[in-house]
């Protein structure tokens, strides 16, 4: 935290949004930013709700694309900001999660291996990280989980037409059989991934962990929902 300090003393921080000078506390977004970010609505959550009702689970997701959350998404994809990953999570994919289920299992959406060399890091790993954070601090047993992996690289979903989108994921993941053992019996699971559009991919991420965990209570959440 010194070292932070000192470097932030030479080399300021700004935000991404308003270009303004962050607080010591601040990661790549200041306070004002995240606050002003727009949610989503009623009807854009119901939207997600019957998308995921034939597999029994809640969808969600908490801001709504508009030019300053598609920043915010790029940058998280693509700029190199594991550190403000954790910072989304802690600000609003944990408050979104309202569970009686003491336990909660947070499992990131997995990215090929290259796409991780590329990036040098997995987006949905550090918001589940955050969101941990956060959870922890508010009670729950929380956990992060690597219980998916992709083992068949597949075009970015940005790349294919909205139709393509529904079978594009389909034979790219699978449980990882050493981490199922791990997962506690009625704890809730929690698919992370930074943003929706059709809701295809954490849909058939979701398929793919309901035949492994056929009873158990299921919580698909993206950061940003794409209209």
């Amino acid at each position: 935290m010194m070292l932070s300090f000192l470097t932030s003393l030479v080399f300021p921080n700004h935000c991404l949004l308003c270009e303004d000078l962050l607080r010591p506390e601040e990661q790549s977004v200041c306070q004002l930013c995240l606050a002003a970010q727009p949610r989503c609505s009623f009807l854009e959550r119901q939207r997600l709700e019957r998308i995921s009702s034939t597999i029994e689970a809640q969808f969600s997701a908490v801001l709504i694309n508009c030019p300053s959350v598609s920043t915010l998404c790029h940058n998280l994809k693509y700029g190199g900001h594991p550190r403000m990953a954790r910072h989304l999570g802690y600000h609003f994919l944990a408050p979104a999660i309202a569970s009686a289920h003491i336990d909660i299992v947070l499992v990131p959406m997995p990215v090929s291996k290259r796409r991780r060399r590329r990036r040098g890091y997995n987006q949905s790993e550090g918001l589940a990280q955050g969101c941990l954070r956060k959870l922890t601090e508010r009670g729950y047993r929380a956990t992060v989980a690597l219980l998916l992996e992709k083992h068949a690289h597949r075009k970015s979903q940005i790349e294919v037409d909205p139709f393509e989108r529904w079978t594009n994921p389909r034979g790219s993941l699978r449980v990882r059989q050493k981490i199922k053992q791990r997962i506690p019996r009625d704890a809730l699971l929690v698919l992370i991934d930074d943003t929706v559009t059709t809701g295809s991919t954490l849909l058939y991420a979701a398929e793919v962990v309901r035949e492994v965990f056929p009873e158990q209570p299921l919580h698909l959440l993206a950061l940003a929902l794409e209209v």
